[in-house]
């Protein structure tokens, strides 16, 4: 009954924060946020500029009027994230420039090269002959041109699709579906918090709150209850039955208490052996489907076994519906249980 409620709570939150954060809102932070930082990184570059530049009065007065506009505009991210540079380089026959800027470039890096790195010296001369033939050039502005057309023909489409959506009353946001609401909550309920995604409408915050309230609470006390089960379980097929739980305390050297000692140490045996069978059967389908080296399977599986969820590697499989449903149901919150039983069973020993 209480894996019924959690499951039900799982999915009216996860369908709640997918309301919430499915919208045309988040779509305008997200590329606000983005913009906040393109926006930071140059302002950050100027600041340095301008400090190298103290000598040059009319230099640095320029310098400081970008920087306050930069820093002051309330708009500058909003703007600056409509800016498309590589359509610019295309629309403006500006890709000849690009190329002899990084031919330069490259030069410069041969020259700083000691003369006894022979293989770099080489390589800096190859990379140079190629970006001086015209070749080069009508390669990189025909790729340029084709990019530019396929950007124009998806925006195109987006834009028509988006209006069909608007007129049926849908969003046209396409991030924050339900498979990857159901994604997003379970790392809240496990504690894992990969930050793959993470709410930034002011309601998907305040939900998410309260979901930490009242789901991470839920879901310890139904690990709680069922690793419970399993222990008693348990003691119950290694010979320890249930009349047995008022024995004298393990610390006490009595034969009841080694007898029980070494019933839960089996039990741990047992649970540590279904505990690895997961993690295998884990490992094997990750390595299969993700394309990912073993060794980092191996770490992305251990990392979310014990719940600490760095984020820096995630399987795209988990934010689709499905994914996020069986993983949980089959992988994740299993090894979870076992290893919450693994830990009180094992507490008393060493208590």
């Amino acid at each position: 009954g209480n894996w019924a409620a959690f499951f039900l709570l799982w999915f009216f939150a996860s369908a709640i924060i997918s309301a919430l954060e499915h919208s045309e809102q988040n779509k305008e932070l997200n590329l606000e946020e983005e913009s906040k930082r393109d926006v930071g990184i140059i302002t950050g570059f100027l600041k340095e500029k301008k400090d190298d530049f103290q000598n040059d009065t009319k230099l640095v007065n320029q310098l400081e009027r970008m920087i306050k506009l930069m820093d002051e505009s309330p708009n500058m991210p909003r703007l600056w994230g409509k800016v498309d540079l590589e359509l610019v380089l295309v629309k403006h026959q500006m890709i000849k420039t690009m190329v002899e800027v990084v031919k330069d470039d490259f030069l410069r890096i041969k020259e700083g090269l000691d003369k006894d790195d022979i293989s770099g010296r080489d390589l800096a001369d190859t990379i140079i002959k190629l970006l001086s033939e015209d070749d080069t050039v009508s390669a990189f502005r025909l790729s340029g041109e084709d990019h530019m057309k396929k950007v124009v023909d998806y925006r195109k489409e987006r834009e028509k699709k988006c209006l069909e959506k608007r007129k049926e009353g849908q969003s046209c946001e396409e991030r924050w579906s339900f498979g990857h609401s159901l994604h997003f909550t379970s790392t809240v309920f496990t504690t894992t918090g990969y930050g793959g995604a993470t709410p930034i409408t002011a309601g998907g915050k305040l939900a998410t709150i309260f979901l930490i309230i009242i789901q991470i609470p839920f879901f310890l006390h139904c690990l709680a209850t069922t690793a419970a089960h399993i222990n008693r379980m348990l003691d119950i097929i290694l010979g320890i039955s249930s009349k047995h739980d008022d024995l004298e305390d393990l610390t006490t050297e009595t034969a009841n208490s080694r007898q029980r000692q070494l019933v839960m140490l089996q039990g741990f045996l047992v649970l540590a052996s279904v505990l690895l069978f997961y993690m295998v059967v884990s490992v094997v389908y990750r390595f299969c489907t993700t394309g990912w080296s073993f060794s980092d399977v191996l770490y992305f599986e251990f990392v979310r076994t014990a719940s600490v969820g760095f984020g820096d590697i995630i399987p795209e499989d988990e934010y689709t519906l499905a994914g996020a449903i069986f993983k949980n149901l089959l992988i994740n919150i299993p090894t979870q249980i076992v290893t919450f039983a693994m830990f009180v069973r094992v507490l008393p020993l060493i208590s």
